[in-house]
């Protein structure tokens, strides 16, 4: 069994690609206001917002629990919509050794379409996949597309 994993999901927005990349890039603090039942809090700890080597800290819901998630920003990629966040702390490393989230915004017609791909080492062959932050990327993409209409 591989302890190497990469899960994506793709959801199409009606928001224009280049607003929801500029949210995930620069308007992370606003998340909370845009889907208060996901995310409580993001707080940028280092650096400055949508610059690589930034280090946000999440605090979020997923599988009914509250999560406390520290990520660098590794990559932004303005021309191509895409953004790269690497997992440096919280629960998920007593599980996974590398785990990184990437959002790629796509432009489709007037709106766009968002993949959220999580890549992932396990630390043992028993760990399951991150199904959940799966289902709670797709959530939290629909609410901010909602919002952003």
């Amino acid at each position: 069994m591989s302890l190497f994993g990469k899960l994506e999901v793709e959801v199409e927005i009606k928001a224009p690609a280049h607003k929801f990349h500029k949210v995930n890039t620069t308007g992370n603090s606003e998340l909370p206001n845009f889907c208060p039942q996901f995310i409580q809090k993001v707080e940028s700890l280092e650096g400055e917002w949508g610059e690589e080597g930034t280090v946000v800290c999440w605090y979020f819901h997923v599988d009914g629990k509250t999560v406390v998630s520290k990520e660098v920003l590794e990559v932004v990629d303005n021309v191509n919509l895409s953004i790269t966040f690497k997992l440096i702390g919280g629960p998920l490393l007593e599980l996974y050794k590398n785990v990184k989230f990437i959002v790629e915004s796509t432009p489709k017609g007037g709106g766009g379409l968002v993949r959220n791909i999580f890549e992932y080492e396990k630390l043992r062959a028993d760990v399951l996949d991150t199904n959940a932050m799966l289902q709670l990327a797709v959530e939290v993409t629909k609410e901010i597309d909602a919002h952003l209409i």
